[in-house]
């Protein structure tokens, strides 16, 4: 079990396959290829390096663990598929002190504090943004606090899609830090892009023994927090409760505010629903435009909620409706019913709503995946607008009728 601490060493790709990598670039079609072997290629060197710096601390990798880092950057949804592994963690270690590095990259997003902030997992957090001022002296300072901890284990948890060099310069600042016993890393394969996030960093944990994802809630609530946050957010009239994320960070990932409006309306005036619109300050414009298209029975809610208050929400509701965006996979960590509606910008079922019982609408076109954040081919993304309004309603028409044989 200790040496499986230390990553074995993996060769670093021959020139051979460096060549290929660049060469294959050049063919559009290509392009999927490309992405999974630049993947490959990086991990490789990543988990060579990482290797190495395990096979120089054989010995140490048998003591025992009683500090551990753990390496999550990220926003909202991010951190959220790893809280599986944050927990499963504690309850391997259940003594250790366990310290958590993380960054929302942005000020003001919604981080791992925010969606730790009645969870005792950690015995601290780290958190930094891309811009920190005087970064030298801020880089300086976060390997002297680390140093300082003296960790006796580093859990890396980066994306699937991690650029090589930002974790390689992970790796070395946490090298200069003097850490020397890393968990966390995995070449990326074909059947990696199919698992989704949650199995996938479950399955960075399995050297450490640990593989098994626990059951729904993730997000952990106290009890104070739930009865002011259903004191204040919720209208109480009885009806049945729908969110909907009507917004979401990258516009290729938007669907069309109108057809909201027409879905909202429908549960509305078909199944006695009371619509909730969930998002940030940012997008509160955007809720009220929905609002006021559905009329009677919805409420904005866009600005006035915490990751907690909204993990919150989401339990008292029968279904969210989503983007592809953080709120989707709150929703999925506190067990609700979501019908996500996804664009080909990315690779399938890579962010796809972690348990069984959503719905996913998703239209695959030539042009995806283009990992872009603007659809640079239309106005309105193709394969969102093929998505219509009554396949929505129809989803989550499905998932409302399930309810109601439940609550009979």
């Amino acid at each position: 079990m200790a040496d499986a601490l230390c990553p074995p060493a993996i060769a670093v790709p021959k020139p051979a396959e460096r060549r290929a990598v660049a060469s294959v670039h050049t063919h559009p079609a290509g392009r999927k290829r490309a992405i999974l072997m630049t993947a490959t290629a990086a991990n490789r060197a990543l988990a060579a390096a990482t290797g190495l710096m395990g096979a120089l601390s054989r010995k140490s990798a048998r003591e025992p663990v009683r500090r551990i880092l753990v390496v999550r950057l990220g926003n909202l949804g991010d951190i959220v598929v790893a809280l599986p592994a944050f927990h499963a963690l504690r309850k391997r270690f259940p003594d250790a002190r366990m310290v958590l590095l993380t960054s929302p990259t942005l000020r003001g997003a919604p981080g791992a504090e925010e969606v730790l902030a009645d969870d005792p997992t950690f015995d601290d957090h780290i958190v930094y943004y891309a811009d920190e001022p005087g970064r030298l002296r801020f880089l300086k300072a976060l390997c002297g606090r680390i140093r300082r901890e003296s960790f006796d284990l580093t859990v890396m948890l980066p994306d699937d899609r991690s650029r090589f060099r930002h974790l390689a310069k992970h790796l070395a600042l946490l090298a200069l830090a003097g850490q020397r016993r890393f968990a966390g890393f995995r070449l990326v394969s074909p059947d990696q892009f199919r698992l989704g996030q949650v199995p996938r960093i479950m399955g960075l944990l399995e050297p450490l023994g640990i593989a098994e994802v626990e059951p729904c809630p993730w997000i952990r609530v106290s009890e104070e927090h739930r009865r002011a946050a259903i004191q204040r957010l919720l209208p109480g009239n009885g009806r049945p409760l729908v969110a909907m994320q009507c917004g979401a960070k990258r516009p290729a990932n938007r669907w069309m505010p109108g057809r909201f409006v027409e879905v909202g309306r429908r549960l509305v005036e078909e199944h006695g629903a009371h619509i909730l619109l969930t998002g940030g300050a940012d997008e509160r414009p955007l809720t009220d435009e929905v609002a006021h298209g559905i009329g009677g029975h919805c409420t904005s809610l866009a600005g006035e909620t915490s990751v907690t208050d909204l993990a919150i929400l989401l339990e008292h509701c029968v279904l969210l409706i989503s983007n592809d965006t953080g709120t989707m996979h709150v929703a999925a960590a506190m067990g609700i019913p979501v019908v996500a509606i996804f664009s080909a910008r990315d690779h399938p079922f890579r962010w796809y709503p972690y348990g069984p019982h959503h719905r996913v609408l998703r239209h695959d076109v030539e042009c995806g995946p283009c990992l872009k954040d603007v659809c640079p081919l239309y106005p309105e993304p193709v394969c969102l607008s093929a998505i219509t309004a009554e396949q929505v309603f129809n989803a989550a028409r499905s998932i409302f009728l399930d309810w109601e044989r439940r609550v009979r």
